[in-house]
């Protein structure tokens, strides 16, 4: 069955083109609710260096953490640093072969580690590295996981025996194959933003987070300027469920 020019597939979820649009301007033009561009714009010590900021930058993404998720996260710079000599700065996701899947699977392999507090899971790990290679680090969250993973027809099947190293790469290639897919559409998005100026990859983001938080949250297909269009984001993140965070 053809797909209809107007539906836009993140994952197994179907959503309109045109009310994606919409809830992505309003996502990048309000300065008051939303993550961007707070985290976009956050002070860092550029892309070779993790930073104590880049480490607390998940919270502008209303992520829960405490100082425990903070020294969790200190306690692998140097693994994320010696990763990111690996990646070119213009390295882009949408362009990944299997080598360069595998150095994404490479990143959060450390999570697998038994040593590792729990306190520093995949969703923090992907919003602190993603500022880094920002057109080749995805953003992760239960909304993207339930588009990729939870959804009837999501491309990702659930396995909890399944590890971080090896999720990232099926989690990479469902996402590249949705930005070729839409890439028109993620680069119309994308052209919404202008100080700063984001990538594909992130308004990607920004779409899959609103269409998996249609189907586990609130209702935001609303009519516009309704409250329901323009609920922030900290009032949907709930903590994240441990079923989320299992590859």
């Amino acid at each position: 069955m053809t797909r209809s020019a107007s539906e836009l597939r993140i994952g197994g979820v179907e959503i309109d083109r045109v009310k994606a649009l919409h809830s992505a301007r309003s996502y990048l033009s309000r300065r008051d609710r939303f993550g961007y561009p707070a985290y976009d714009s956050f002070g860092s010590d550029g892309p070779w260096r993790i930073s104590d900021a880049d480490f607390v930058a998940p919270v502008l993404l209303n992520a829960e953490m405490n100082s425990r998720t903070f020294y969790a996260l200190e306690a692998i710079r140097h693994h994320l640093e010696r990763w990111l000599v690996d990646i070119p700065l213009d390295a882009r996701l949408v362009e990944a072969g299997p080598t360069e899947l595998q150095r994404l699977g490479d990143l959060f392999s450390v999570l697998d580690s038994d040593d590792l507090p729990v306190d520093a899971r995949g969703s923090i790990l992907a919003k602190v590295m993603h500022r880094k290679r920002p057109a080749f680090v995805p953003l992760y969250d239960r909304f993207v996981d339930y588009c990729y993973r939870g959804a009837d027809n999501a491309p990702v099947s659930k396995d909890r025996k399944r590890t971080w190293k090896e999720f990232l790469p099926l989690l990479g290639q469902a996402i590249i194959d949705d930005l070729t897919s839409g890439q028109e559409f993620f680069r119309e998005v994308a052209g919404l933003a202008n100080d700063p100026v984001i990538t594909t990859l992130r308004a990607l983001d920004i779409v899959a987070w609103h269409a998996g938080r249609s189907h586990i949250g609130p209702a935001i297909w609303a009519a516009s300027g309704t409250h329901e269009a323009e609920t922030a984001e900290s009032d949907d993140l709930q903590s994240i469920d441990p079923d989320d965070e299992t590859p």
